[in-house]
């Protein structure tokens, strides 16, 4: 991509048909990436350990009952909750499509012993398995995906875990979504960061596609070395309430309820995001519906 390119680029928000996500999975991004994971200095890629224990605390003892469980974590970067999880005696699987956060997770799991296995796979195409007792995604990740894969994922989910069994899902307000899309653009610098180990200026500029609900985040990457420029698209589904409690039913969900927070606390709400929990009936519920 070049200046003119950039100059003559579409602005106009209702003819924006794309739906991005920065690849992950390339290698170098991954790996930069996995630094920002692990970051103590702010809540981006991850959470800081502090609140990661709190959230992890809350799974346990509210959503698991302090029971021992298998557990699936869709979308498990670098496995900061999986492995904390399996410390009180769940056993975790993870699947990720970063390569640098799989292989992070899974060395992690092999020095402390944990009952984890990680997998580097997209979650749209993985095998989930069967017989999970909690299926989890947390930190919004549910929303960048289109909506037909949203749905899949909620149908994968569906039957990976046994009767009786829960989804959990963390996710953003509409309202959260819809204010990411209206950001002002801005511009930033970096000696090194996550778009590139080189020097480089990052132009950014959000849009609203206010009849998709889809906030569209561009960043284009001027490096000090590279003529080209590099344009990276990130977009954000919003969802109200309501449509979240159709998507869950239709993938077969019951009993879905609402929590301001992983901690339960509207004290502890973070950027917007709230959480949902439903169940997949027991053999003995599915029988007293027909």
């Amino acid at each position: 991509m070049n200046i003119q390119q950039i100059i003559n680029r579409n602005m106009d928000p209702s003819l924006m048909k794309e739906h991005g996500k920065i690849p992950w999975d390339d290698p170098q991004i991954s790996r930069r990436m996995l630094r920002e994971h692990l970051s103590q200095r702010y809540d981006a890629a991850s959470r800081r350990t502090k609140l990661i224990k709190k959230h992890v605390d809350w799974i346990h003892h509210f959503v698991l009952a302090d029971q021992p469980s298998k557990i699936l974590d869709l979308g498990c970067g670098p496995g900061l909750y999986s492995s904390r999880l399996a410390e009180f005696g769940h056993e975790c699987e993870g699947i990720d499509f970063s390569p640098a956060s799989i292989e992070y997770a899974s060395t992690k799991a092999i020095q402390k012993k944990l009952a984890c296995v990680y997998r580097h796979e997209d979650i749209r195409t993985a095998n989930y398995g069967v017989d999970f007792d909690l299926v989890m995604f947390v930190f919004s990740e549910f929303n960048t995906f289109e909506p037909e894969d949203a749905c899949l994922i909620l149908a994968k989910s569906f039957q990976a875990l046994k009767p009786g069994g829960k989804i959990l899902l963390e996710v953003p307000s509409f309202d959260a979504v819809e204010q990411l899309g209206n950001q002002p653009s801005v511009w930033y610098s970096e000696k090194n960061g996550l778009f590139s180990d080189e020097p480089y200026l990052c132009l950014t500029e959000s849009f609203w596609n206010e009849e998709d609900a889809i906030a569209i985040e561009r960043y284009y990457v001027i490096e000090e070395t590279n003529k080209d420029i590099n344009l990276y698209i990130n977009c954000t589904q919003a969802y109200e309430e309501s449509q979240f409690i159709s998507l869950m039913k239709s993938a077969g969900f019951r009993d879905i309820d609402f929590y301001p927070s992983l901690t339960g606390s509207q004290n502890q709400q973070l950027d917007g995001m709230f959480v949902i929990i439903a169940s997949k009936s027991t053999a003995e519920e599915r029988r007293c519906s027909i």
